[in-house]
């Protein structure tokens, strides 16, 4: 993962724990009843995907019972699967967050089949119609830098182990 992915990962962090301090959200288990709430705000999670629905997409579901198999597929587009409800403590607002994710028809499995159920990607050309390999899949950016994360970590782990001073070594 290069310096600058890991720079602006950390920011990004940085910026979600600030803002989470600023502006706590009450879990359900914290709710008094009866509340007050002086207003709603809707957040509509941001489409990432410039698919258009129809377009033909290849799809390699993630189950074991698909035997890492790849399906010719149609995007439905990016529909909701959660609404999460929040209500900031400083100004009593609910919040109504919808998340989204991309649906898959999979005609052969006559099933839908979501995104973040799958590895897939829109099919452009004829010649972009291929299995989806592991190679494929271990180039996305994002399991690039999970593995680098992970590798990291297994590397910090070990320069703290072998760093470790017992009470005896030090007398």
């Amino acid at each position: 993962m290069s310096e600058k992915l890991g720079d602006q990962l950390a920011e990004l962090f940085e910026k979600f724990s600030k803002e989470m301090e600023e502006n706590p959200i009450k879990i359900e288990s914290d709710f008094e009843y009866p509340m007050e709430i002086s207003g709603i705000k809707n957040i509509n999670s941001k489409n990432i995907n410039t698919k258009k629905t129809g377009s033909l997409v290849k799809i390699r579901p993630c189950a074991d019972e698909y035997e890492d198999k790849t399906f010719l597929g149609v995007y439905i587009g990016d529909i909701p699967v959660e609404v999460v409800l929040g209500l900031y403590t400083k100004t009593n607002i609910l919040t109504i967050i919808n998340r989204t994710n991309p649906a898959i028809f999979v005609p052969d499995l006559n099933k839908v089949i979501f995104g973040y159920e799958s590895w897939w990607g829109e099919i452009e050309s004829e010649e972009q119609l291929k299995k989806i390999t592991d190679n494929d899949i271990d180039n996305v950016w994002y399991v690039k830098a999970l593995k680098q994360l992970s590798e990291n970590k297994d590397e910090l782990e070990t320069r703290t182990k072998n760093n470790k001073i017992s009470k005896q070594d030090k007398e």
